[in-house]
């Protein structure tokens, strides 16, 4: 293990999103049904992140333990900051690479949740990361 490992810090998903984080994974309409926590975060982050939303601070504190984010977790959030920051030098400040994540998964947490929420009862759940993905892939064309 690291020293940046090591100081990984807990990562911070939102206070104020908490609810809806918790509705995702015991709701069996969410395709997060069952998953933890930090998966909407990771999914938030990178649709955010993909989807250019401005990055926006979350409320609260680390509210997900660091250890919750396995080393290839950990390097995908390495990627994000890099690719943001235009720097690989990043990489040695984990604190930092973190804040931007926290901010692009705050950023894009509440459209994923709405298209989520809002999606056609007779659309099977598959189909919501689905459309998120192609939207996504269109819009970058």
């Amino acid at each position: 293990m690291s020293e940046e490992d090591i100081k990984f810090p807990d990562v911070n998903y939102g206070e104020n999103n908490k609810e809806q984080y918790n509705e995702l994974t015991i709701s069996e309409w969410s395709p997060f049904f069952g998953h933890n926590f930090w998966e909407i975060f990771i999914f938030s982050m990178a649709y955010g992140f993909t989807k250019n939303l401005e990055p926006s601070e979350p409320t609260g504190k680390g509210t997900l333990n660091a250890k919750m984010f396995s080393p290839p977790v950990r390097h995908l959030m390495r990627a994000l900051a890099i690719k943001h920051f235009g720097d690989i030098n990043v990489i040695k400040d984990s604190n930092k690479v973190v804040k931007i994540c926290e901010k692009y998964a705050n950023a894009g947490f509440q459209e994923v949740y709405a298209k989520i929420k809002n999606r056609p009862s007779e659309k099977p759940l598959e189909g919501i990361f689905t459309d998120m993905i192609n939207e996504v892939v269109r819009n970058s064309n």
